[in-house]
């Protein structure tokens, strides 16, 4: 008895719960931005047993995880994933929303005041990171990717770091807003040259059979001039890597998140057995940017995700032996993608291309617009009796700007003609409903009055939607159609499968094996690491994952 007191007292006198050596010493949470669910499935068979494989048959996979909201795009879902918020109440509705205050486009990471241009700022909820921080002081919590936004919002406000890649630097940089290891980038950034030249082209691997690979994609010559030019790749293999930002198109890109994470694990002594756990948010940008060029049948998606399996195999080797068993993994993406509307037409769906962009401050009337906001403009002012030909001027247009998936009106020319605003906004909803390949549209009004029975991509809009920084009129769109700037390539950001559905997988220390189809989303993370690492973390509205031993 005198023996266990003197244990429970010198537990209290150290703060140390006695559970904590049970805890793993550091949580790695990596998403592979625009991941679709299927490419787990289509793709197994040539996976490695290290990589995906070890998640799918030695750990948990969710196949049923799918994000609720619509504006499924890079900053809402690292969002999501840090932070266990919905953007409604993350703040993250975009990438990009319009600031009516200063008439311009707000970047979610944008922060002019931090050296370095990028902060948390907008960031409006709290994260597991933070709470991980202040349940454990000496935590360290660090995001590391490509892209800012990925790196930013999964971290979280309280990050001990945030660390993007610049390909003009060329290199690994942060802000002022963060303490980060300045040297341990610089050290890094060295060895850029080397890796440009070990990747000078990108060929296809043979991974994938001759013969499956044929049977897995759809990638017919005639239809690749819909890929999209980036860089200088060329829109077939093999692909020419001429530069930086170029290797950042290919999966050779992953490689330099993931040796850079080495760097780090080392430099910040991270996942050592100090009682206070790390979290280490890993994002391969990657994918994305050649997912967005080249679309998800392509023979380059199908290549970077074999790929892909075999970095994360020698990444989980690596903290095997770093580690041992004191480390989870948690893999999951921020958004999927549709195929490219000319391959899904090329394979029977209905598919398209929507184009609303922003006329230049070159365009000056009507007849200048893209045909689809045009014809927007047109019928909203028959819809209000006002008389508008391909020579009226854009100074009169009802809508001032676009931006994925919305609409911000023109008020001082409703104003100055004296419309009824709550009109006008009918008006512009019942006119993108009249467009080809529009599946819903709602005014903010809508979306601001409560209805608890939403469902569907309502229910979905709602969750996406902060009435500060949403548009006037939100629109979605049909499965197979894709809002649109140019001619080639594709994207995502609809209440689709093909955009939702992301894999949701979990292996390590306190992670039981199994396969589940619940519906869950990977909103539900944060709330299940938190109790991973003993925290309360995430939204009330998200649940602890049936995999996770709470400790």
């Amino acid at each position: 008895m005198r023996n266990l007191v003197l244990v429970l007292s010198l537990c209290l006198a150290f703060a140390l719960p006695l559970a904590a050596q049970e805890r793993p010493d550091i949580v790695v949470v990596i998403s592979i931005d625009q991941f679709r669910y299927d490419y787990l499935t289509r793709f197994e068979p040539y996976f490695s047993d290290g990589g995906f494989r070890r998640a799918l048959k030695g750990g948990a996979n969710f196949r049923h995880a799918l994000y609720p909201y619509s504006t499924t795009y890079t900053g809402p879902g690292h969002a999501a994933i840090g932070t266990g918020y919905t953007p409604s109440r993350s703040g993250i509705v975009a990438n990009t929303w319009f600031d009516r205050i200063v008439a311009a486009p707000e970047y979610c990471v944008a922060d002019e005041r931090a050296r370095g241009g990028f902060s948390p700022l907008n960031l409006a909820s709290d994260s597991l990171g933070d709470r991980v921080g202040e349940r454990y002081p000496g935590s360290k919590i660090i995001g590391i990717a490509l892209k800012d936004r990925a790196a930013i919002l999964m971290a979280g406000r309280k990050a001990t770091a945030a660390y993007w890649f610049d390909p003009q630097a060329p290199g690994f940089t942060s802000s002022a807003y963060y303490g980060w290891n300045k040297s341990v980038a610089s050290d890094f950034n060295k060895t850029l040259p080397a890796y440009l030249q070990a990747h000078p082209e990108w060929t296809q691997s043979e991974l994938i059979p001759g013969d499956a690979l044929a049977r897995i994609t759809h990638d017919p010559p005639a239809l690749r001039k819909y890929k999209t030019q980036r860089e200088g790749l060329g829109v077939e293999f093999p692909h020419r890597v001429r530069s930086m930002d170029a290797l950042t198109y290919t999966p050779f890109g992953n490689d330099l998140v993931l040796d850079f994470a080495r760097r780090v694990i080392e430099a910040e002594s991270l996942g050592t057995e100090d009682h206070a756990p790390d979290v280490l948010y890993l994002g391969l940008s990657s994918q994305d940017y050649l997912g967005h060029a080249f679309g998800p049948d392509s023979l380059e998606v199908a290549d970077a995700v074999v790929r892909t399996d075999r970095q994360l195999a020698a990444f989980f080797s690596w903290l095997d032996a770093r580690f041992g068993k004191r480390y989870s993994v948690a893999i999951t993406a921020d958004h999927g993608v549709q195929s490219i509307p000319e391959v899904a037409r090329d394979m029977g769906r209905a598919a398209g291309r929507v184009d609303m962009h922003n006329p230049n401050a070159t365009v000056r009337a009507f007849g200048e617009l893209s045909a689809q906001r045009k014809a927007l403009e047109k019928a909203a002012a028959q819809k209000l009796g006002l008389k508008v030909t391909d020579r009226t001027s854009t100074m009169d247009a009802l809508i001032v700007y676009f931006e994925e998936p919305a609409v911000y009106l023109n008020w001082w020319s409703i104003g100055e003609r004296k419309l009824d605003g709550e009109r006008v906004k009918r008006a512009v909803r019942d006119a993108a409903l009249e467009l080809k390949g529009v599946r819903a549209a709602f005014t903010n009004s809508e979306l601001l009055a409560i209805n608890k029975q939403a469902e569907g991509v309502e229910r979905a809009m709602r969750l996406s939607f902060r009435a500060d920084r949403s548009g006037d009129v939100l629109i979605a769109l049909k499965p197979g159609y894709i809002w649109n700037s140019g001619d080639t390539g594709t994207t995502h950001g609809q209440a689709v499968d093909d955009d939702q559905h992301v894999p949701l997988l979990l292996f390590g220390d306190g992670v039981t094996a199994g396969t589940w189809d619940d519906d869950v989303a990977p909103t539900f993370l944060a709330r299940s690491i938190g109790a991973l690492l003993g925290v309360e973390a995430g939204s009330a509205e998200t649940q602890v994952l049936p995999c996770i031993v709470a400790k």
